[in-house]
């Protein structure tokens, strides 16, 4: 199950460290920040950044809430823990509700919620919405086409909250991920016993030359030739995410 931890503001990456220094790792499956993909416009361009989806929390998944709590407790900058008192007198985590995990599993995908692709009738009528504000289109209570955002207001956690989505055009560059979802996303055909090399490799750093990410630096996960694509790994502070790139728009990091 989900539960939430409660920290200041802007101390979630160092607490989560303190966790996987203090906890044994078998006791819980993951410790996620979740974030999503902003869109900024700089020099003439749409970018994204990666910014804290809900800043103060940090995601748990384990079946073993009660043994984290004595280790919370150790941790300097730990400012609260949504608890309850079980019968035995020990403290338990208070687990995400499954509307709550339902809504999340729903926006995030390998703990990056995406931008989502819109298109505009008329530049007043929503036309057609693709990825994560798809489900939602009908509960934004704003919409910024110039500034490429969206804004959802949903219940969360027991509190109103506003999601806010990064959004995707026309005339922006094209995401792997998300011509995927659009059913544009072409497969180039592969002879059996014959892959093709595609001049990337697993363990490569990689740069993205469209400047979408900025100087983001990616490393290779896994390679593959047919949809001409490379799974990639980056690090923002403590966090790892993961992210789909086209292999015919990234060079090598160290490449002279």
């Amino acid at each position: 199950m989900w539960y939430v931890i409660q920290v200041r503001s802007g101390d979630e990456e160092t607490v989560k460290s303190y966790i996987s220094e203090l906890q044994d790792r078998e006791t819980y499956s993951n410790i996620f920040i979740p974030l999503y993909e902003e869109v900024r416009r700089s020099q003439g361009k749409n970018r994204i950044t990666f910014k804290k989806m809900f800043p103060g929390y940090l995601f748990l998944e384990t079946s073993t809430p009660g043994d984290f709590y004595d280790t919370l407790r150790k941790i300097p900058k730990f400012k609260r823990l949504l608890s309850y008192r079980e019968d035995d007198d020990s403290r338990c985590f208070v687990p995400v509700g499954k509307d709550d995990e339902d809504f999340l599993t729903s926006l995030l995908n390998d703990g990056i919620m995406h931008v989502s692709y819109i298109s505009m009738k008329n530049h007043r009528y929503i036309e057609k919405v693709v990825g994560p504000l798809a489900k939602y289109r009908n509960h934004i209570s704003k919409l910024d086409i110039p500034h490429r955002r969206a804004i959802v207001d949903a219940v969360m956690f027991g509190k109103q909250r506003r999601i806010r989505f990064g959004l995707w055009t026309d005339g922006d560059p094209e995401l792997p991920w998300l011509l995927d979802n659009m059913g544009l996303q072409q497969e180039m055909p592969i002879d059996a016993g014959a892959v093709p090399d595609i001049g990337v490799h697993v363990g490569d750093r990689v740069t993205d030359d469209t400047g979408i990410y900025g100087d983001t630096v990616f490393s290779v996960l896994s390679v593959n030739p047919a949809r001409r694509t490379v799974s990639t790994a980056f690090t923002l502070g403590s966090v790892e995410a993961r992210l789909e790139l086209s292999a015919d728009r990234i060079s090598l990091a160290d490449r002279v």
